[in-house]
């Protein structure tokens, strides 16, 4: 073949590589791309995947996390100039991929990547790179893409969840024999000599929420020895919750609510179980809960909380209400109507709450959005204890003892959450 055939022959295979991309196809293993999902932010949905329909399930799974894990960025940058920024993390790589699914393994990558929200150009660019992965390794591989702070995002098991139920052709995973590979493992810094502390735990906590083998690159790649130098970097559910409570967890039923009308003032930093409390406890009673999350401004949670008095109804208001200053106005409403205001203080733990905030957007399928730390700092900011001397006929302090509504709330609560 001439050296002018060979090029006429590539150009006219980038075409064909490059009508099948518009048609959201690559030019290997029939797989194509999909999108899941309501769209969130920029219009981008939750979850964008490759998979190929005609391909059988597998019981074996070989799945990785992708950058510094498979790939790690050519030009040294510490993020991707392009999708030809990348080199493979280690030349051994592509070869494993390849023995791997010679062994009858189905190879799968399961990744973050949050910048998509914010930069729209880098999903294709991200794309292009995973079709180039899979061109250079000459196998089929699977491709789940959480593209921001949704509940697709790793350490939840939202990705896996959705493979197993959706793109496995109801084929039974064999956990025993497959494996979960990924460099944010929680190693310490020096875990090996000269070697930086890794940025999360994340990538050890999805394999162990998902109930697979966890392995470092350098375990899968280079054949090292686990490293026992590691720290989850956030709290392990059951058995915090077991210290917490003893082992006691409750299903009986509290009476919390009065049979004449009162205003109740709930206190207690982000996630602390403030909703759930006023949905367990008092809405069943007729009470109206007044939440700012839902009313938006602190003038529509007032307006409502005066017309739902007016109207004979006892109110619950679900915010935050760390300052005196933020209950002032709802123990003065609670005056003009002549009726007492109690306060609950929930007690609960700030690094409990800080799970919890993960633990609802997985519990809710993302409708509920995870409340940034800066919420924290503003909470501790401006936090003052309730004092009777407020106008506050009584002070309740509710400390955290785990109720689960279902099966699953329970399982998702359990699993390990984000730093």
């Amino acid at each position: 073949m001439s050296k002018r055939t060979a090029t006429k022959r590539k150009a006219a295979t980038t075409a064909e590589h490059e009508i099948k991309r518009a048609k959201g196809e690559t030019n290997l293993f029939n797989l194509k791309w999909y999108e899941h999902g309501e769209p969130l932010s920029k219009g981008f949905v939750p979850l964008v995947y490759l998979y190929g329909d005609t391909l059988p399930g597998c019981s074996k799974i070989a799945s990785f996390d992708m950058d510094s894990t498979l790939i790690s960025v050519k030009s040294g940058a510490k993020f991707a100039k392009n999708h030809a920024d990348w080199i493979w993390w280690h030349e051994t790589v592509p070869k494993k991929l390849a023995e791997l699914h010679k062994d009858g393994y189905r190879l799968i990558i399961f990744t973050n990547q949050g910048g998509i929200e914010k930069h729209h150009t880098k999903l294709d660019d991200i794309k292009r790179k995973c079709e180039k992965l899979i061109e250079e390794t000459n196998a089929p591989i699977y491709v789940f893409i959480a593209t921001g702070e949704n509940h697709f995002r790793k350490p939840a098991t939202s990705m896996y969840d959705f493979f197993v139920e959706n793109c496995n052709q109801n084929v039974e995973i064999d956990k025993k024999n497959s494996f979960y590979c990924g460099d944010a493992a929680g190693r310490i810094n020096n875990w090996t000599a000269g070697k930086k502390k890794d940025f999360s735990c994340a990538d050890r906590k999805f394999a162990h929420n998902i109930g697979l083998t966890f392995k470092t690159p350098e375990e899968c790649f280079l054949d090292e020895a686990p490293t026992t130098k590691f720290e989850w970097g956030s709290i392990n559910p059951g058995e915090y919750i077991n210290k917490l409570s003893n082992g006691k967890t409750t299903n009986e039923t509290k009476t919390y609510h009065k049979s004449t009308q009162e205003v109740v003032i709930l206190q207690g930093p982000p996630a602390s179980g403030k909703s759930t409390f006023s949905r367990r406890y008092f809405q069943p009673y007729n009470y109206e809960i007044i939440n700012r999350d839902k009313l938006q401004t602190p003038a529509k949670c007032l307006k409502a909380a005066k017309e739902a008095l007016d109207s004979g109804q006892s109110v619950v208001i679900d915010n935050t209400n760390p300052a005196a200053a933020s209950r002032s106005e709802y123990i003065a409403l609670a005056e003009s109507h002549k009726i007492p205001c109690r306060c609950f203080v929930l007690n609960t733990p700030i690094e409990l709450c800080h799970h919890l905030n993960y633990v609802r957007v997985h519990q809710t399928s993302g409708e509920v959005r995870r409340i940034p730390d800066v919420g924290y700092n503003v909470y501790k900011k401006n936090y003052e204890a309730p004092k009777a001397n407020e106008g506050l006929a009584e002070i309740i302090n509710i400390d955290f003892i785990p109720k689960f509504d279902t099966e699953t709330h329970e399982k998702i609560f359990h699993y390990y959450t984000e730093s």
